[in-house]
């Protein structure tokens, strides 16, 4: 059958990490011999293109929809839309407006081939579906901003109530979300199901790889974290919390794969106290593999955001465990579910600098902080 995807993000590119968990699950779908029609936000290019390709498994096309106003930034890009849109700009409103009135357009316009269609984000992206294609059958995946977005927003709890009564097969990467969507809804609703993890980039390996280390510039204790550049992520936690304490103390080597706008203030934290920073950049998917691989330790130390705003249940997260690193992540979102699933998750208090760098230097078998 032919199966429409409708999202917002959308790799871009090999070194694009955007929505890879909706390519994942395109490229399941392709396997199981569908086509596959996806409608995503267009990058830096032509405000829409079109772009058909024919990979193993199947035919995939490829939409890309206007995602900014003028020559204002991508929406999607940098820091990403719920960062975005939580600064409050004109500009910004009018670019996820204009993205979700195309993005409507499209579903109609194409949604006469397709059997049925999955979402993900609920917002906008299953909003746009129930409404422009309610007879189709629909799994709607949501990922945390979006919920967050729906307790911020006038008719918030409307819209969800909406998704419910449309008869969407609504699916959350965290009980934590589908708990705060409950409420939301005025009841438990949809199922629980964690991303999926490619098992050939992120096979169980002996670690750390040392020769692979070596090959990526880095030596002794290295900790990980992979993810954007962005506040949510607690990654100037992390940086605080590999910082010594005194002369004597092992120094933590920390590596950083990812793009956004905090590259520059990590950088200057790291350099300000002394922490041996890695910044990687965006890598492709098999070069976070490598990374994983030569790594000690993984950390996710993801904050609650002032407005509330939590991260759902980071892919690379379940990335990293499925490689065989100990993971040390903070209680936010979906993350404390972890402790219950793997014996190799070390759970500490979000924002609780001191407690993280315990669990480190625990982790890599240092000295704790005197």
């Amino acid at each position: 059958m032919r199966v429409g995807v409708v999202t917002t993000s959308y790799p871009r590119g090999p070194d694009d990490g955007a929505g890879t968990f909706v390519a994942d699950r395109v490229a399941t779908l392709l396997a199981e011999g569908h086509d596959v029609d996806v409608l995503a936000a267009a990058g830096a290019g032509a405000p829409g293109v079109s772009e058909v390709v024919t990979p193993t498994g199947g035919r995939f096309t490829i939409t890309r929809l206007a995602a900014r106003v003028g020559t204002a930034a991508d929406l999607f890009a940098r820091a990403g839309a719920p960062e975005a849109l939580e600064a409050g700009t004109t500009v910004a409103r009018l670019a996820a407006l204009r993205f979700t009135v195309a993005l409507a357009a499209e579903v109609r316009a194409q949604a006469g081939r397709w059997s049925r269609v999955e979402s993900h984000w609920l917002a906008p992206s299953a909003l746009v579906v129930a409404g422009a294609a309610p007879n189709l059958p629909h799994r709607a995946t949501a990922h945390s901003g979006d919920v967050a977005l729906l307790e911020r927003v006038p008719f918030g709890r409307s819209m969800a109530r909406a998704l419910v009564a449309s008869g969407a097969r609504l699916v959350f990467v965290s009980e934590a979300l589908r708990r705060r969507f409950a409420v939301l809804a005025g009841g438990t609703t949809g199922s629980v199901e964690a991303l999926p993890v490619p098992c050939g980039l992120f096979a169980p390996a002996a670690r750390p790889d040392l020769s692979l280390r070596a090959s990526l510039g880095v030596a002794g204790p290295t900790v990980v974290g992979v993810g954007r550049l962005v506040p949510i992520k607690g990654f100037d936690l992390l940086v605080r919390a590999c910082a010594p304490r005194h002369d004597r103390e092992a120094r933590i080597r920390l590596a950083l794969v990812g793009e956004g706008p905090e590259r520059e203030r990590l950088r200057r934290l790291a350099e300000g106290l002394g922490v041996d920073l890695h910044l990687v950049g965006h890598v492709s998917r098999d070069k976070v593999g490598a990374w994983l691989r030569a790594a000690d330790l993984y950390a996710q130390p993801s904050r609650v955001l002032p407005n509330g705003r939590t991260e759902g249940l980071p892919l690379a997260t379940l990335e990293a465990l499925a490689t065989g690193l100990l993971a040390v992540v903070s209680d936010s979102g979906g993350l404390a579910e972890l402790a219950d699933r793997s014996s190799e998750v070390r759970v500490v208090p979000s924002g609780d600098v001191l407690a993280l760098g315990s669990a480190l230097r625990r982790g890599l078998g240092l000295a704790p902080h005197l």
